[in-house]
């Protein structure tokens, strides 16, 4: 097998072999980002599952498991909490908060596992002083300054956390992707 990056407009789809300003295809600006493609020797085409509609009404609801913050408002916000092995991305301008209240989460999560708290930002220290201002201490609160997502992957692995907080995602890369991330701006 073959791998080759690709650019993949995020709103529209349209793909490119090189980085694109605009999307040609619904003409957007700075909406791609970097794909690795794997192409299967002696076919073009890529393997797809076949996927059908369904009726909405025909679905049957399963009992999800969620894991309450502590918080009463959040979890209003979060349907109950936090859906086991979901992604919740937390988001605003810089210094509203986030960070202090993830940490507040944190110490407020009743869970017995470990807690990894994975900063791209800011030193352990400040982190440190953050979270001795809130109150928070913790035993299975466990920190790492990383930005590298191959390591942050492997003391995942190591730790076997059971609640994972990255802060922020947009400080992450990996070697794997060669171009570098860009920020998406609309108007």
């Amino acid at each position: 097998m073959k791998t080759k990056t690709i650019f993949v407009c995020s709103n529209c789809g349209h793909e490119s072999p090189k980085w694109l300003g605009k999307c040609p295809g619904c003409n957007e600006w700075n909406t791609f980002y970097e794909e690795k493609d794997v192409e299967k020797k002696g076919t073009k085409d890529k393997f797809k599952e076949k996927v059908d509609a369904i009726k909405l009404n025909e679905v049957v609801k399963k009992e999800t498991f969620r894991i309450r913050t502590g918080i009463d408002e959040l979890d209003r916000v979060l349907g109950g909490g936090f859906v086991l092995g979901s992604l919740t991305l937390l988001g605003g301008e810089p210094g509203i908060g986030k960070s202090t209240l993830i940490l507040q989460i944190c110490d407020s999560l009743k869970i017995d596992g470990k807690i990894l708290y994975v900063s791209g930002e800011e030193s352990a220290e400040q982190i440190k002083l953050r979270a001795d201002r809130l109150n928070v201490n913790k035993d299975n609160l466990l920190f790492l300054a990383e930005t590298d997502i191959d390591n942050v992957e492997l003391q995942v692995q190591k730790l076997e956390p059971e609640f994972i907080i990255i802060d922020s995602i947009q400080t992450m890369y990996s070697d794997e992707i060669t171009s570098a991330a860009r920020k998406c701006f609309t108007s």
